[in-house]
């Protein structure tokens, strides 16, 4: 098999976006920022001074304002917000790293899928698309031919054409573990895999997240749970970046935040982001509350800022589908995004949710209410796991992500 990527090593190439409605147009220009070769070639950008005159034009991220000068990624983080965002995760660099010479940053963010990449930006040289792939985005009943790959490739063991199958189909962002994207039901969806050494069903756990986020009243994308063997399943997501063909922008709370990499930010940091930022901030605020109030309440501790998403509107950012939900038996021995500044990361308190409700724009009344709601409609999750094929004996095992402390004090607040 064959696979059309970008050359290795490009300088520079032209970038085009779809605009929210549906209208691509140039919106500017990356470049290496140093010789390749060298120790960490950064990516400059510049805007085209047609977008900067476009009345739809709008600052891609908040470290990308429209100027007419260079620009450049802050001190401690990697690229552009927006680039970032646009660049492949863990997973996909191993992936491209593997099949070509690409070794920069511009390098893999000019590699990624063309067809399948996060969010609305596209990366063009002379016209033609970067990233463009022989063959079409791969359908869901590829799904076994493309977990063989993973595994192959997990074990170092792949043949040129398991590596291929791979750069098809799982360059784009959505995490470290194995995925791919298909088409199911004439859209693309995310597929998840797990890991060959997790043995506790993650993905099934993931399903049963998604379900209890929808039980509470978190917006939540379609998704469905594809069982392949015993304590083994696919999660398939629903791409929610796309309306039909059309491409959606796609902001990440580490980019709409400006967090510099491995620098801890408070859920109110992200409220005050989100305050500004969303065309709808009451909304919003009371969703990411919510969402905030569910995490504590199934020991969901994977929710750094790349676990949280924004899609572009006319005038603003508006709060994603939830995605990456992902209970943790223990908890209280991992670190996770501290509720306010200084806050405790491990063994949060849903107490201290509720402490800070005035930067969500909620009453002490309101934030009571969501956290009693959220606990409430959360309560038969063991039925709802063994729905999705987690074991009674699995299920007492995850007791302390569900039943703990903060499912208790979410429930005494109810008395107040």
């Amino acid at each position: 098999m064959t696979v059309d990527l970008a050359p290795d090593h490009l300088v520079e190439a032209n970038v085009s976006i779809v605009l929210p409605d549906g209208v691509e147009v140039p919106v500017g220009r990356v470049a290496t920022d140093g010789l390749p070769g060298s120790a960490a070639p950064g990516i400059v950008f510049r805007y085209a001074d047609s977008f900067l005159l476009d009345p739809r034009g709008y600052d891609l991220s908040p470290d990308m304002p429209r100027s007419a000068g260079p620009l450049r990624a802050w001190s401690g983080r990697e690229a552009l917000g927006a680039l970032g965002d646009a660049m492949p995760d863990s997973w996909g660099r191993r992936i491209i790293r593997a099949g070509t010479q690409a070794r920069s940053g511009l390098d893999y963010l000019l590699h990624v899928n063309d067809e399948t990449r996060q969010g609305a930006l596209r990366f063009a040289v002379e016209g033609s698309f970067l990233g463009r792939r022989t063959h079409p985005v791969a359908q869901v009943h590829d799904l076994p031919r493309i977990l063989a790959a993973a595994r192959a490739f997990e074990t170092g063991t792949e043949s040129d054409d398991e590596l291929a199958v791979l750069i098809e189909a799982g360059t784009s962002a959505g995490g470290a573990r194995p995925k791919a994207v298909v088409r199911h039901h004439d859209a693309l969806w995310m597929a998840k895999f797990a890991r060959d050494t997790e043995y506790s069903d993650p993905m099934a756990w993931e399903a049963t997240a998604l379900a209890l986020a929808r039980q509470a009243g978190v917006e939540t994308p379609d998704f469905e749970l594809e069982r392949i063997a015993e304590g083994r399943s696919i999660l398939l997501t629903k791409r929610f970046d796309r309306i039909g063909e059309q491409r959606i922008g796609y902001l990440s709370a580490h980019s709409l935040t400006t967090k510099p990499e491995n620098q801890p930010l408070s859920y109110v940091h992200l409220a005050e982001a989100v305050a500004f930022a969303s065309p709808t901030p009451r909304v919003d605020l009371a969703e990411l509350f919510r969402r905030v109030a569910l995490s504590l309440l199934i020991g969901n501790v994977d929710d750094h800022f790349r676990n949280h998403g924004f899609l572009r509107q006319h005038t603003g950012w508006k709060l994603s589908p939830v995605f990456d939900l992902e209970p943790n038996k223990r908890p209280d021995r991992v670190e996770a995004t501290p509720i306010t500044e200084g806050g405790e990361r491990y063994g949060r308190d849903i107490r201290e949710l509720c402490a800070v409700h005035d930067a969500f724009r909620l009453s002490a009344t309101a934030a009571a209410s969501i956290i009693r709601d959220t606990a409430e409609r959360t309560m038969d999750w063991r039925t709802v796991a063994i729905g999705y094929g987690i074991s009674p004996e699995a299920a007492v095992v995850a007791e302390r992500a569900f039943d703990g402390d903060n499912r208790r004090r979410a429930l005494e607040i109810q008395a107040r």
